[in-house]
């Protein structure tokens, strides 16, 4: 099972989104990112036109390479859960067309202050939290 946390992303555009993200902690990055699909991020107001200062990288993965585009500044990140909020947490943006799912990045899960417990079984806590949480269900785009 795969563990997913209920997120909220604003971005300095006006856009809001409230949705579930795969806490992947094998996606690396050098500082909090996320990964999300063309329609997160239009609802952003950050596509298809992009902001000034986006970045086009190469990413890779198992499935091979891929291009992504970076916006650094311009979005914010919350974890969510039934009781409690944590953020907010400045973030890249990285968007991946044909991604269907948002992804949060190891340093975007420690930011968020959030500990994944029993992956296999999709539990999860905040780090300041004893309370063992479940992962929610699978939204796709």
């Amino acid at each position: 099972m795969v563990i997913r946390i209920k997120v909220r992303l604003t971005s300095i555009k006006g856009g809001e989104v409230v949705a579930s993200a795969i806490a992947n902690s094998g996606f690396e990055s050098d500082e909090p990112e996320i990964i999300v699909p063309e329609t997160i991020a239009e609802k952003l107001k950050l596509y298809p036109k992009f902001p000034e200062g986006v970045e086009v990288e190469e990413y890779k993965s198992v499935g091979g390479k891929f291009k992504a585009y970076r916006i650094k500044g311009f979005v914010k990140a919350w974890a969510l859960s039934e009781d409690k909020s944590i953020g907010p947490v400045n973030t890249v943006l990285t968007i991946v067309p044909d991604e269907d799912e948002i992804l949060l990045s190891d340093k975007l899960i420690d930011a968020l202050s959030i500990e994944l417990i029993r992956p296999g079984e999709g539990l999860w806590k905040f780090r300041d939290d004893k309370t063992l949480r479940k992962s929610v269900p699978p939204e796709r785009f």
